[in-house]
């Protein structure tokens, strides 16, 4: 009898704790702070997880909930989190959004990678987040990709502070053959992400675009390798049929489902 009671008590503990996870889950996704107090003094995960991967702190930056981000990070909250359907880190779901009080919380407060925290914001064009970016220290390498699409972009104020911070200026773009870009165009499909991938040209330059998201200007690297710098994506192309898409160490390969 003394076993069955702590086997019920066990599963009413647990059943208890996800009750409390959800309602801070909720209560951050809304901005409803006063609940996000409870919730956490309920004894709530910091770190608890939608079936996407989103945390409370993940959810409520997205939305753009500025005290309770900055209650969530004062508790200690970590910020380098991705969802799990769009692989987006927290930092450039809520720039995509232009949360850009938020984005200056989680970059003067959050860890993570000051090269991929630089690179997200520089595209953004805010020079703002640029300097608070230019406080962590970026290697020279993210410097030099930043101005280069500072450059690109033109975004004056942006470059300005990038070559004051010690950025060098890009090599000159190398020339493809129209035929070879020509012979890219279409949409490809993966078996391990779920959006298509665009390939299209637009006044002589090479472009990428993924289902719902804004379009990217690739440039040259070699014949059949091309990057977008800003968000460290290096694209190639295997073959006329198809490509692979490289990003934050990982390989996605794409078949072209669709040709112009």
């Amino acid at each position: 009898m003394h076993r069955v009671f702590s086997l019920i008590f066990i599963a009413g503990f647990a059943l208890s704790a996800a009750d409390v996870n959800e309602e801070l889950l909720a209560a951050a996704r809304k901005g409803d702070l006063a609940s996000v107090k409870t919730s956490v003094e309920k004894g709530a995960t910091l770190e608890t997880k939608t079936s996407y991967g989103q945390t409370p702190l993940y959810l409520a930056a997205m939305n753009g909930h500025l005290e309770v981000v900055e209650f969530l990070l004062a508790k200690g909250a970590s910020t380098d989190v991705r969802d799990t359907f769009y692989k987006a880190p927290m930092l450039g779901f809520v720039l995509q959004r232009k949360h850009y009080g938020v984005a200056k919380e989680l970059i003067a407060k959050g860890g993570g990678s000051s090269d991929e925290i630089l690179a997200a914001v520089a595209r953004t064009g805010n020079a703002d987040l640029v300097q608070l970016a230019l406080e962590k220290k970026p290697s020279q390498s993210a410097l030099d990709k930043a101005y280069e699409a500072a450059l690109d972009g033109k975004q004056a104020a942006v470059a300005e502070l990038l070559q004051k911070a010690g950025a060098q200026p890009p090599a000159p773009p190398i020339q493809i053959d129209p035929k070879a870009l020509e012979s890219y165009l279409g949409v490809y499909k993966s078996e391990h992400l779920p959006f298509d991938i665009k390939v299209f040209v637009k006044e002589g330059k090479l472009y990428l675009q993924g289902t719902g998201q804004p379009e990217l200007a690739l440039k040259a690297k070699s014949p059949t390798i091309f990057e977008f710098a800003p968000a460290r994506i290096e694209v190639e192309f295997d073959s006329a049929g198809s490509l692979t898409l490289k990003q934050g160490g990982t390989n996605y390969p794409f078949k072209k489902a669709v040709t112009p």
